[in-house]
């Protein structure tokens, strides 16, 4: 273990409703953690779980100082609850990974080591899902996103990896409220590695993401790293101008030199087509101006509620 007070390594988890992974979670960090022979701390960010979880990081943030805990005042989603560990973090280096034992912790020393060779980030990648649906909710948002809108990030990324003192620097200086962190990961740094891991499967509770908080993070994902939405709705409206032009041209030409047909059916079915069109449309549309109002308040990111081994400081 290096002597120096400097520490090394932070490692920053999320908490919700895992109460009882915690003891095995903080346990498994610590083991890798101490193979690598350096000054680790390790922040626990309770995102106001309903469960016993602040209970169980307070205990173990009783038994080492490097061992730290925050508790948020309400429930602010992963997003912002890991953002906040990321900017109480203290190490050289720095690594985020979900709290249910899904990131192996067994790829820490990996990470590390990788990280040495001077990358910014290092990336984690597996295509193993703890269930089917898991598995194709997962690729129709990365083919979404890097397919069919074209955005250029990582794709099957988990939330584990690993970046350096001078990234996460210029991470914390973000400050908008609708983010994802694999947004702006990518919006800071090309100079990457990826690794290829494990994912394990959840053995301890059930998944805390349902299918819509699923489809919120994939829509504020779409939002905040591309304009492709917008330029698809242009492109739409493009299309249907000119097949309303070349209808109207039909019909118009239907009604002056032929009978004309009854058309219930058409109707009926143009009326649909045409409205759930607009529908999507202006659901984008209300999406970006409900992400524009939220970051013109200029609110805080985020609010502590308690913190353990950890001076709370000013947002």
């Amino acid at each position: 273990m290096n002597n120096s007070n400097e520490i090394e390594l932070s490692i920053v988890t999320t908490i919700y409703n895992d109460a009882a992974i915690v003891p095995l979670l903080v346990d498994e960090l610590t083991f890798h953690c101490k193979q690598l022979k350096v000054n680790f701390e390790i922040i626990l960010v309770n995102d106001f779980s309903t469960d016993e979880s602040e209970k169980e990081i307070e205990k173990v943030c009783l038994l080492s100082s490097n061992i730290k805990g925050i508790t948020l005042s309400r429930n602010f989603g992963q997003q912002i609850a890991m953002s906040v560990g990321m900017r109480y973090a203290t190490g050289r280096y720095i690594i985020i990974m979900d709290g249910d034992l899904q990131n192996p912790p067994s790829e820490i020393p990996r990470l590390y080591k990788e990280i040495l060779k001077g990358y910014d980030v290092v990336y984690t990648v597996s295509p193993t899902r703890n269930n089917i649906f898991d598995k194709l909710t997962s690729f129709f948002f990365w083919t979404m996103l890097t397919k069919v809108l074209g955005v250029k990030i990582v794709k099957n990324q988990l939330m584990m990896k690993i970046m350096n003192r001078n990234f996460i620097e210029r991470y914390n200086e973000y400050n908008e409220n609708h983010r994802t962190v694999a947004g702006i990961v990518r919006d800071i740094s090309s100079h990457y590695q990826v690794l290829y891991i494990e994912n394990q499967i959840r053995q301890i509770g059930k998944s805390n993401y349902n299918f819509i908080e699923r489809f919120d993070l994939m829509i504020d994902m779409l939002i905040s790293l591309s304009n492709a939405p917008l330029n698809i709705m242009i492109f739409f409206g493009l299309l249907i101008f000119l097949f309303t032009n070349l209808a109207s041209a039909y019909y118009i030409i239907q009604y002056l030199f032929f009978d004309v047909p009854q058309g219930f059916t058409s109707t009926i079915l143009s009326i649909f087509f045409f409205g759930s069109l607009i529908v999507l449309l202006l659901g984008f549309i209300g999406r970006y101006l409900s992400n524009i109002y939220t970051e013109v308040r200029r609110r805080p990111l985020f609010h502590i509620k308690r913190a353990y081994n950890i001076e709370i400081l000013k947002n």
